[in-house]
This record gives C-alpha cells, structure tokens and sequence, in this order.
C-alpha cells in the first residue's frame, strides 16, 4: 500500500535500522509522512486509507484506536488470555489487559491499583504475595484496604468509570461493544514462523470469553455496565449517562 514516494524516499525493508530512525525523525518532527503517523496507529490508518482509496484498518494493530505492543496471543505463551486486549478498558494497551479472576494478581483491577498508586508494575512482578500491595496501601495512607475490598469497591468502580467514558466516546469517535470489543484482524491469521508456527486463535473462542468476562465485572451481554452494579457502586449519574448508550444498542 505505502511505496518509497509515499514515504518520503525512504525504502522501508525489515531490520533496516537506517530506515526506521530516518522515519522515527520524521515522527518526531512530524515532517512529511511523519505527520501522519505521528498521530498513532489508528488514525494514520485513518488518514492513509483516505489517500490511497484502500481499507488499511485490517492491517493496523491496534485495540480501539490504541496500538498493541510487542506482546501477542496467538502463540498462548505471551499473553495467555486471547479476550484481554478486547476487554480491556485500556484497549490495546499492553500493560493493562482483562484477566481472570478478576483478584488475579495480572488483572486489570490489580493494575488499576498500581496506576492509582503511582507505582510501577515493574515492582510487583516478583512479590512473593500480591497482597503486599495492600498492604503497602495500608502503610501509606493509613488506611486498611484488603483485596476484596479492592476488587468488589473502588477497584471495579474504576474500571465502569473507564468503561463508561469508551462507550460515550469522544467527539470525533465512539465504539460500539459488539463490533470494537475484539482483537485486531491480524491476531486472527496463523503465525507464520518461529516454535509457535500455525498457531491461531478462533472468533468463537474469543467470543465465549469474552461473555464469560462481561458477567464477571458487571457488564450485560452486550458489554455495557449493568444499572443494578453501577447502583451498588455509587455511580447512578454513570447509569444515567449510559441510558443512551442502552437505547442505541437494543
């Protein structure tokens, strides 16, 4: 789709270190075909799929509208979880992915916390118990705060507030559940080399966990916060909000 005259000159070739740190410049300073792409993954895809007349969105990595990092699901020994970037209310970012149970030390409620503490997860992925992390918590503020307490109240707060802000979008964007809650295009395809090569994931398998992951946090089957929950929660005004977002989805 991109050929060297829409890059500029530049002959982008795998493992071509001269190549990329030219186009990395051009990001930066958002020169010529770095000014598209210095807007992300998403919408460079956006905007290059306007120029050249072709759907490119197929081929971009990205988790509504966040590019995915190095870390895949196909092979199973990365991210073992294939519904976690397309649950995540973080979308594709790496270092925030929907797991199960949701106290599970890798969910997104535990990073949630972390995020919420200002502490790096690079701090935790050894701790012996992770309910150190609470009482770390504990230390701090003076408050006790145990895992259940976490995960049933102001951790799951936080993620339907999350939630609640995707699905109301934005001014020039909105996501649907049942179209966005979902992997890129490209994690559906085999891998083509390596110890892994063959291994794929299937829609169906994806869609079953995804259910699974809905009932678990509180979501209906349509991946929208369910009132009674959003209630519990303190968050009538978020249920209010989310009215909308039901009638459009029925």
């Amino acid at each position: 789709i991109l050929k060297a005259e829409d890059l500029d000159g530049i002959e982008l070739n795998w493992g071509d270190v001269e190549a990329f740190a030219n186009l990395a410049k051009k990001i930066a300073h958002k020169e010529g075909i770095g000014r598209i792409l210095a807007d992300g993954t998403y919408r460079a895809a956006l905007e290059i799929g306007r120029r050249k007349g072709v759907n490119v969105l197929p081929y971009a990595v990205q988790v509504k509208g966040v590019g995915v990092g190095a870390h895949g699901i196909r092979s199973r020994l990365d991210y073992v979880d294939i519904y976690g970037y397309a649950c995540s209310v973080q979308c594709g970012d790496h270092t925030s992915v929907a797991q199960m149970p949701l106290d599970h030390p890798g969910s997104e409620l535990m990073t949630i916390l972390l995020d919420s503490g200002v502490c790096c997860s690079f701090n935790t992925f050894e701790l012996p118990k992770i309910d150190l992390l609470f009482d770390f918590y504990s230390a701090v503020t003076g408050v006790k705060l145990t895992r259940s307490q976490w995960i049933r109240g102001g951790g799951l707060k936080i993620l339907h507030l999350q939630r609640a802000m995707l699905l109301l979008g934005g001014p020039d964007v909105k996501w649907k559940p049942d179209i966005d809650d979902d992997n890129p295009p490209r994690f559906y395809e085999p891998l083509v080399s390596g110890p892994c090569k063959g291994r794929i994931i299937e829609r169906e398998d994806v869609r079953k966990e995804k259910k699974r992951y809905y009932e678990a946090v509180g979501w209906d089957e349509r991946g929208i916060p369910k009132r009674e929950v959003l209630t519990a929660l303190g968050l009538d005004d978020v249920d209010k909000a989310l009215e909308k977002i039901r009638k459009e989805n029925d």
